[in-house]
């Protein structure tokens, strides 16, 4: 009887250490994903198109991982993709940066692209960024570079 009661306490205290594990990887995978609560600001981005971002994309600012994507929807108002998302609080943006969607290397997921104005009034919180620039498709791109200025 004894060694039924050790073998079920052993299969508990595994089970028990399981759980815990599966846990603290959630709540591991949730702070990645999401970022610790309460220092973040969150802004706003309307776009013509926000074609190839997702909520959960980053937001990069000079190819740093300042914030993520929180939410994409429709303003059907005007028409236009509202795109929610979040920085590291201490971080001040001039109220005349701008925001664009871009891949950071040929092979990634798209991502928000910071770009600070020199303005020396900083961005409200919750305020909306009013010029951005969607996601160029690859088409678009060689034609600027074909009938531009030779940039992409």
């Amino acid at each position: 009887m004894h060694a039924i009661i050790k073998g079920r306490g052993g299969a508990f205290l595994a089970s028990a250490c399981v759980l815990v594990l599966s846990a603290a990887f959630i709540i591991y995978g949730y702070a990645l994903n999401h970022g610790p609560l309460g220092d973040r600001t969150v802004f706003h981005a309307s776009f013509s198109s926000a074609n190839g971002l997702a909520a959960g994309s980053d937001v990069d600012l000079g190819g740093v991982t300042v914030g993520r994507v929180r939410s994409i929807t429709l303003n059907s108002d005007i028409a236009v993709a509202d795109v929610a998302f979040d920085v590291e609080s201490q971080l001040v943006l001039p109220s005349d940066t701008a925001v664009s969607i871009a891949a950071p290397t040929v092979g990634g997921d798209d991502a928000l692209f910071l770009e600070p104005g020199h303005s020396r009034t900083p961005l409200k919180p919750g305020s909306t960024i009013l010029n951005a620039h969607p996601l160029l498709s690859l088409e678009q791109q060689i034609s600027n570079y074909i009938f531009g200025a030779g940039n992409l």
